[in-house]
């Protein structure tokens, strides 16, 4: 029988990063060998108690707590969501702390790439977005390891499960919508990957991807990002942003905050905002994929796509009638009389 010790050192936050890498195996391990033990019943009120304490700042116990528990019930899927959800803000908190401890933020990620495939094989809702998350923030990691310009060229790793596909189709609306060389300023997470993703659909990068709230807390990130923008990276987020736009083009996404954005004449343009007009480029805005997942799907996160096209809507009227007309027959406040 596998003690639920052994799933403690697989989770402990504070092991040396030689141990850590080994529990990593063993947190991969885990789940099978478990259920040829005895396994418990899923009590659907273990995820709950624990994001509660996490809110309560208490985020080991809730590690402590899931771990004991994923040890004889390893089928709950929304324990291992939330535990995947755990590593994933233990990787970000690394980076607002200076990027010290041990382990570190790519070992927080391998963790929670793992919890994150195990609520995916047990077919729990999320699970596959918050996959892609933790591959965006690895990538973020890359940035702050090699700078931008390695990166951009960077796909996801093999056997990572593919990204549903009306949010890959929000990621290559957003990029079609800022024209070659922008920087494309993203204000959630929803945004973020889905630009990620939408960029593999496409030839290496050729618009810059920001994030204005990542830019103003982390040092490495800022200095990095800077570089690629060729702006001095001692400015902070808002002149930063401003003295790039003497040469870029700044698009803003929908769900980005305008506390960090220059002020500057926005005209609004497809999905985004842009410090200056453009002429149109060839490629169209599609909701196909919305459209079908609209239709099939009732994951909850079709409901924030669709937020993200209504919120563009709101600086920019023309969506009304040609992208949002399809999605109902209930048109967003923007797109009211």
């Amino acid at each position: 029988m596998v003690h639920p010790s052994r799933f403690e050192v697989a989770v402990h936050r504070s092991l040396p990063a030689a141990l850590a890498r080994g529990a990593l195996v063993a947190l991969v391990a885990l789940a099978p060998v478990a259920r040829l033990s005895a396994q418990g019943a899923i009590d659907p009120n273990v995820a709950p108690r624990a994001a509660a304490l996490e809110r309560e700042g208490e985020r080991q116990m809730a590690i402590d707590l899931l771990g004991h528990y994923l040890a004889t019930a390893p089928d709950d899927g929304r324990a291992w969501l939330q535990l995947g959800r755990f590593y994933l803000f233990d990787s970000r908190d690394w980076h607002l702390h200076g990027h010290r401890g041990d382990p570190d933020g790519l070992l927080y990620l391998d963790f929670a790439a793992t919890a994150f495939d195990q609520s995916i094989r047990l077919s729990v809702d999320s699970g596959l977005v918050l996959r892609g998350v933790a591959e965006v923030d690895r990538a973020l990691v890359g940035v702050e390891q090699a700078g931008w310009d390695p990166v951009r060229y960077v796909r996801p790793q093999p056997g990572t499960p593919s990204m549903p596909a009306f949010i890959v189709e929000l990621g290559a609306n957003l990029l079609t919508s800022c024209p070659a060389g922008g920087v494309l300023l993203t204000g959630n997470d929803l945004e973020s990957v889905s630009v990620w993703y939408g960029s593999q659909q496409r030839a290496p990068l050729d618009i810059l991807p920001i994030r204005p709230d990542l830019y103003a807390t982390d040092s490495l990130y800022r200095e990095r990002m800077a570089a690629a923008m060729g702006v001095d990276p001692a400015l902070p987020v808002q002149r930063a942003l401003a003295a790039a736009s003497t040469s870029r083009t700044l698009c803003l996404s929908p769900s980005t905050d305008l506390a960090a954005a220059p002020a500057l004449a926005w005209v609004p343009f497809r999905l985004v905002r842009l410090s200056r007009p453009v002429s149109p480029g060839p490629d169209a805005l599609s909701v196909a994929e919305l459209l079908k997942a609209t239709r099939q799907d009732r994951s909850p996160w079709v409901q924030d796509v669709r937020g993200v096209y209504e919120a563009a809507a709101g600086h920019n009227v023309l969506l009304c009638g040609s992208l949002l007309l399809f999605l109902g027959d209930a048109p967003p406040p923007a797109c009211r009389p």
